[in-house]
């Protein structure tokens, strides 16, 4: 049976499964990097390699990986093993590898020199077109075959003024006069910091070889074009978005990958262009290397700018200045810093999974995933450490390829996903800003009605008694008031369209009509100026006039003995249309006047506000209300030109 404490216990391990993933992917990746770092014999033993057995009819290849006869500071030919002093081996060196390479019970052999490597290879009579494969030497060599050259890259030499490195890829036939072989490599290293056959030699059908590299060439180049084509697309997409760093370091990111993969592998660039110095070849690698890590850091920090220090950061990136200077620096010179910089590597690539195991453990957008891509990044540059270095014969050179392309895939889909996240935030941002306009559309009419229900009842008994009164002693009179009151109503009550415009003949005629009914119950206590000097044609936004006319006269002059009188004025100025609404009225006290405007004065005059949050509405101004007790008040307002964009 299960405790409680058991379910608690497994409860809290399965609710933590991002921790047990990335255990896990840290394990598997040490674990296939201690396989890998295993010392591998190969095939080749004591200088000699028997692949008689092996069926090269059904597209089979080999790796001559393994121990070659290894003859120090001498450029020896077939002719030198045919006398009877055959010259002395010094030791069996293991391919592919370097002669300055730490190998338990051989002594590294100086960075600097010239030596000999040799081989005795039988194969199947049914091979009728044997040839070898060959990439890196360093860093130049001679090839012969059963005593015939076959073919020299550079110029071999253990003179420095003689010597001249260079790098082909190069496919070769060898003789098919015999089932055995004897393979003599002459290799030269006077300038470059390791020496000797870096690369697995390939035997097998040339047929066979040359389909290989075709179609290892023809992937490449789609790798290539895909991760450069990313890089474009996302540098595009950052100059549409200049304040998205993310896009411009990915964009770099892609476009650094895709230059550095030209000179990988089967190096499309030198073929593509064969007059290309081997010194240009090699300072693309090391540019491209220098960058790469740093490059990533960056994107990463950028997706997760919470989760990482400052101080750390320039720490771990401040030495990648010095490595930049050294761009300018002789490639051998150069290479001399390999060991340190290979150090800063191994802790960048720490610091990249520490920053994404706490973008993790806070749950960060995506940083899983991130997570596991760049541990698949890391894996291909480590795998890539200990092919350098010579510590294992397994060959995962184009994994390195394989690995960038499904790091830059991952990257690419990461940061489609949070666009799309973008866009659906913006798409709801603009439904709910459409809402709210539609809402607030709502509210000011609503609060329009509101004002009129309060207003209507009490100005349509004081309006309906005083033409009754009027009907005793002119019945004309009070027809036509009953006309005004009727004109009154109908546009008082236009509140569906508020943003709608009227000319200024219009809105002055409504407040003459308003006027009339208002002195039928005053008389002439009050009376109406009017200043005009603008174009009765020019717009104004509708019912904005007649409210204030009518704030002036029911709390300006109606409560002042003896009456008074509301002025009108408009004319223009430089930024639009003035409208002054004056009245020498009671006037506004000081303390009611500060809130008038505010929604703590809402209570005291719903009209003014309404207008008032209308004007902002609109033009981004509203009134300007001033006023004095018993000198009365001024309400101002501008029309301006032009109205505010919505």
């Amino acid at each position: 049976m299960i405790t409680v404490d058991q379910r608690r216990i497994w409860g809290k391990i399965i609710s933590n499964w991002r921790i047990i993933i990335i255990l896990f992917i840290i394990s598997l990746m040490l674990f296939a990097l201690s396989k890998m770092y295993s010392p591998v014999s190969g095939l080749v033993a004591n200088g000699k390699v028997d692949l008689s057995r092996v069926d090269f009819i059904h597209n089979e290849t080999i790796d001559l990986n393994g121990q070659w006869e290894f003859y120090w500071d001498r450029l020896l030919t077939s002719e030198d093993f045919m006398t009877e002093h055959v010259p002395k081996i010094d030791s069996f060196l293991k391919v592919p590898g370097s002669w300055n390479d730490k190998e338990a019970g051989i002594k590294p052999y100086p960075n600097h020199g010239v030596a000999t490597y040799r081989l005795i290879l039988t194969y199947p009579d049914s091979l009728k077109d044997p040839a070898l494969s060959i990439k890196t030497v360093s860093a130049a060599y001679k090839l012969y075959a059963d005593g015939q050259l076959i073919t020299e890259v550079g110029k071999v030499s253990d003179k420095l003024s003689h010597f001249e490195a260079d790098y082909k890829q190069l496919i070769v036939d060898l003789p098919n006069s015999s089932s055995k072989l004897e393979l003599i490599i002459q290799v030269a290293n006077l300038n470059y910091i390791r020496g000797g056959l870096r690369d697995s030699l390939v035997f097998g059908s040339k047929q066979v070889l040359v389909q290989q590299k075709m179609v290892l060439f023809a992937t490449q180049l789609i790798v290539i074009g895909s991760v450069f084509g990313f890089g474009l697309y996302y540098f595009l997409l950052f100059l549409l978005q200049r304040k998205n760093k993310t896009t411009l370091l990915f964009s770099i990111l892609c476009l650094t990958t895709a230059l550095r993969a030209s000179v990988w592998g089967e190096t499309p660039l030198m073929v593509l262009f064969p007059k290309l110095r081997i010194q240009d070849g090699i300072f693309i690698e090391y540019i491209t290397i220098y960058s790469l890590l740093p490059l990533i850091i960056l994107f990463v920090i950028s997706l997760y700018p919470l989760d990482y220090h400052k101080k750390s950061l320039t720490l771990i990136l401040l030495p990648n200045l010095f490595f930049g200077v050294l761009l300018l620096a002789p490639a051998g010179f150069r290479a001399s810093f390999n060991s340190y910089f290979t150090i800063l590597m191994l802790l960048q690539m720490i610091y990249i999974l520490c920053v994404l195991i706490q973008a993790v453990h806070r749950r960060r957008d995506n940083a899983l995933l991130l997570f596991m891509v760049i541990s698949v990044f890391n894996f291909t540059i480590l795998a890539d450490l200990v092919r350098y270095k010579g510590m294992g014969s397994i060959n995962l050179s184009y994994m390195f390829l394989y690995g960038n392309f499904a790091v830059v895939m991952a990257m690419s889909f990461i940061q489609a996903r949070q666009q799309a996240s973008t866009q659906q935030k913006l798409i709801l941002y603009n439904q709910n800003l459409i809402e709210a306009d539609r809402l607030k559309d709502k509210i000011m009419a609503t609060e329009m009605s509101f004002l009129q229900a309060q207003i209507k009842p009490h100005f349509l008994y004081n309006a309906l008694s005083a033409i009754a009164n009027v009907c005793e002693m002119d019945g004309k009179k009070a027809g036509k008031l009953i006309i005004d009151l009727a004109l009154y109503l109908r546009k008082s009550l236009e509140f569906n369209h508020l943003d709608k415009m009227d000319t200024i003949e219009k809105e002055l005629e409504f407040i003459d009509t308003y006027f009339n009914i208002e002195q039928a119950r005053f008389g002439q206590k009050i009376s109406l100026q009017k200043e005009i000097e603008i174009s009765l044609n020019d717009q104004i936004p509708v019912l904005i006039l007649q409210p204030l006319v009518e704030n002036a006269v029911r709390h300006g002059i109606s409560k002042k003995t003896g009456g008074g009188t509301v002025s009108v004025k408009m004319n223009q100025i430089d930024e639009g249309i003035n409208i002054e609404i004056e009245d020498d009225g009671v006037g506004i006290p000081r303390e009611k006047l500060v809130n008038l405007l505010t929604e703590e004065g809402k209570g005291q005059s719903v009209g003014l506000l309404n207008i008032h949050h209308r004007l902002l509405r609109l033009y981004d101004r509203g009134l300007e209300i001033s006023s004095e007790v018993g000198h009365g008040t001024c309400v101002r307002l501008l029309i301006p030109e032009r109205r505010k964009e919505q």
